[in-house]
């Protein structure tokens, strides 16, 4: 018996495809977490890759012999608990079809961009990357309560969702971020959020990105629960507000401007907004017209287009080396066109400088060098410090090596 065969067998003959133009690949859309776990075992025995996929937006780096694991009868919700606050997932449902469903009740996932909630929350879930992150709810993987997997051995593994009172690995946190190679998500439990009561906009100018960045930071040390928050550079804010109504008041090279959003009750909301006003005041900063922070806003979370390219270059630094790394890139280009950027992704423990350059390859690496140098990590390049332990641990779940073979590789 082929393994097309046998695949026909465990999902059903109507939810198999061969991969056009590769005889050894196939495509299945399974129903349920068993059928994923036979498909998994079948996988095993034949010796060949298992690889899931989401919305398929992100392509595969596979090409050898595989079963592509589709997720989209996966969809459902399968509990929804209005008191507690939670939502038993599928992984095959994108953030934006459980937005849907739980907008019309009050309820809603956060405020999360929806360039990220377009993907399945497996695939979310599975992929690490700062831009699923919320100044105000965290990364998005900080909502998981429990997490439901086939691991490469075709064992289905349900992390507890229960008070924590016990101690030991959290292996739901080890299939977050893992790429699918210790083992298919195939379900979650989230913790969910109230729709907000007030949305709230917040405009200022500020002397310098030094300052700016430290009236952010001084607006959350004093727990300032912010929606978003993002701070331009001068030559940045006039590109990205060229034709706004109303215009981007004029600003010295050195300015920069900060646009920031506050949401939940309307008590704590307009307190917020007020936190981060008195910040903006003791860094010197001015306000601006709140409307400028409503286009922001509109243009992250409601489809308005930015008439921006996107950035060249994205490095993450913590909060005491964002200004450090946003002054090194600026003074190595300047021979070479210079840089221009913006900085967002706010979080305790840092935030990522966005950076547009106007030169080539060349300022590219140059850019990189002096980010690197000046204490900045490059967005993109995987950290292998603890490789070691993934190995380990994907030798223990997946014994044959076959889930995701290819993904968490330089």
């Amino acid at each position: 018996m082929t393994i097309g065969t046998e695949l026909a067998r465990a999902v059903g003959d109507a939810n198999v495809a061969p991969i056009a133009g590769e005889p050894a690949a196939w495509q299945v859309a399974p129903a349920a977490p068993a059928e994923i776990a036979e498909v998994v075992r079948l996988a095993q025995r034949h010796k060949i890759a298992v690889v899931p996929l989401g919305t398929g937006i992100r392509p595969s780096a596979d090409r050898g012999p595989r079963v592509q694991i589709a997720m989209r009868r996966m969809d459902h919700v399968i509990h929804l608990d209005e008191t507690s606050l939670l939502v038993h997932v599928q992984a095959g449902l994108t953030g934006m079809g459980l937005e849907k469903i739980l907008v019309p009740r009050g309820l809603s996932i956060g405020d999360y961009p929806p360039a990220v909630l377009v993907s399945t929350l497996g695939g979310i879930l599975a992929v690490r990357t700062p831009g699923k992150s919320s100044v105000r709810h965290g990364f998005f993987e900080d909502a998981v309560v429990g997490v439901s997997a086939v691991l490469g051995d075709g064992r289905t593994v349900h992390t507890r969702v229960a008070p924590r009172r016990s101690t030991g690995p959290d292996l739901a946190r080890a299939l977050c971020g893992s790429e699918g190679t210790i083992g298919v998500i195939t379900g979650a439990v989230l913790r969910i959020h109230r729709k907000p009561e007030a949305r709230f906009a917040i405009a200022s100018i500020l002397p310098s990105i030094d300052a700016a960045v430290s009236a952010v930071y001084l607006a959350l040390r004093e727990e300032a629960a912010l929606a978003g928050v993002r701070i331009y550079d001068a030559a940045e804010a006039r590109i990205h507000f060229a034709n706004a109504t109303p215009p981007l008041p004029a600003m010295s090279e050195g300015e920069a401007l900060v646009v920031a959003s506050t949401a939940g009750p309307t008590d704590l909301a307009a307190c917020d907004r007020d936190l981060v006003a008195s910040a903006v005041a003791a860094e010197g900063g001015r306000t601006a017209d709140t409307r400028l922070a409503e286009l922001w806003w509109r243009r992250i979370h409601a489809g308005e287009p930015t008439p921006v390219a996107g950035p060249t270059l994205q490095v993450t630094a913590t909060p005491g080396k964002v200004r450090a790394v946003y002054r090194a890139v600026c003074t190595a280009t300047a021979g070479s066109g210079g840089a221009r950027a913006h900085v967002s992704r706010f979080d305790a423990d840092g935030a990522v400088v966005f950076f547009t350059l106007a030169g080539g390859e060349a300022a590219r690496a140059t850019a990189e060098t002096a980010a690197r140098e000046a204490g900045g990590y490059l967005l993109g390049a995987r950290a292998t410090a603890l490789d070691p332990y993934l190995i380990g641990l994907r030798a223990a779940l997946d014994p044959h090596g076959i889930m995701n073979p290819n993904a968490l590789r330089d």
